[in-house]
């Protein structure tokens, strides 16, 4: 048994026990996709067991946290959510590993291919400094609660470069402030948020924003996403998103990035569609057929993309 199964399973015995002697929820879920994609990359199957320790302390002032444990089924381990999160029912602030508030939601995203294989053409989605990528040194987010449904969040990352950045590579390890304002009330979900980076690999600089909106038709949801980023070299990323989700299991739309550089537009077009149903009616076992399709566009010359998924889940 090698040193970072032992971690791992070190790690699950932890949860428990912290589970029990602090009375926090602990669950655990199994996740394994069969996947496959043409360009001669074939059939190929990954999964993971989530083990999770979730817990909160008091009421108007509390202290929360959450720990996801990631057994792969390669053999390694890895660590999800781990996060502490202190403050009031007015103000709180987040510290560790997480996702901050996301600017351009995609539901059902079990399989969305992006004709990206030439290195340049990409899909900005206003997350460089949203967190969890594995490469942060440091996160934090504060939120304020303004009232009637407006929130507002300030973030920070700090990332450095891995052994694996090459030499002379640009836009690696970003570092930055990321503000979010938010409005949730009834149907309506908005929100719109800037990202202002730099990159501690290259020195290069970005300024980027999102926006993303929905609207719940009690069985249905549509979503809108947009967003852009520009350099200091003018280069520019645009990208926006059509999507509809139901209640029923079914959500799909379209995605649209182009990547404005002196050689032209590198457009990338991409569709995808997901349904989750219940497997022979067991409770937490659901079955997800995904597929997508992606186009490159303009001066983008790499391979189409095409791939279909199936998603078996388990909640223990």
């Amino acid at each position: 048994m090698n040193n970072l199964s032992k971690t791992a399973i070190a790690l699950a015995v932890t949860l428990v026990t912290a589970s029990a002697a602090h009375a926090a929820e602990f669950n655990a879920n199994l996740e394994l996709d069969s996947t496959y994609l043409n360009n001669n990359r074939g059939l190929s199957q990954n999964g993971r067991v989530e083990v999770n320790a979730i817990g909160k302390v008091g009421s108007n002032y509390f202290v929360a946290g959450r720990a996801s444990l990631l057994a792969k089924k390669d053999g390694t381990a890895a660590t999800d959510d781990m996060w502490v999160q202190l403050g009031s029912s007015t103000a709180d602030l987040k510290l560790g590993r997480f996702e901050a508030a996301d600017l351009f939601r995609i539901p059902r995203d079990v399989l969305v291919l992006y004709a990206t294989g030439d290195g340049i053409s990409s899909v900005y989605r206003a997350n460089v400094l949203r967190g969890r990528t594995g490469s942060e040194v440091f996160q934090a987010a504060g939120t304020v609660n303004l009232g009637s449904g407006l929130s507002f969040e300030l973030g920070a990352v700090e990332t450095r470069a891995t052994v694996d950045t090459l030499p002379g590579a640009a836009y690696v390890a970003p570092k930055g402030l990321r503000p979010v304002l938010s409005y949730e009330q009834g149907p309506w979900l908005l929100r719109a948020g800037l990202e202002s980076i730099k990159y501690n690999v290259g020195g290069k600089t970005r300024t980027g924003f999102g926006f993303t909106g929905s609207y719940n038709f009690s069985n249905f949801t549509l979503v809108g996403n947009a967003a852009a980023n520009k350099d200091a070299s003018g280069n520019k990323q645009t990208s926006y998103a059509l999507i509809g989700d139901t209640n029923f299991g079914l959500g799909g739309g379209l995605i649209f990035g182009n990547t404005k550089l002196p050689a032209g537009g590198y457009k990338v077009t991409t569709a995808y569609a997901a349904y989750t149903f219940p497997l022979f009616d067991i409770k937490g076992a659901t079955v997800t057929p995904a597929v997508s399709f992606s186009k490159a566009g303009g001066v983008n010359r790499s391979n189409d993309e095409t791939g279909v998924r199936v998603r078996v889940n388990y909640t223990f």
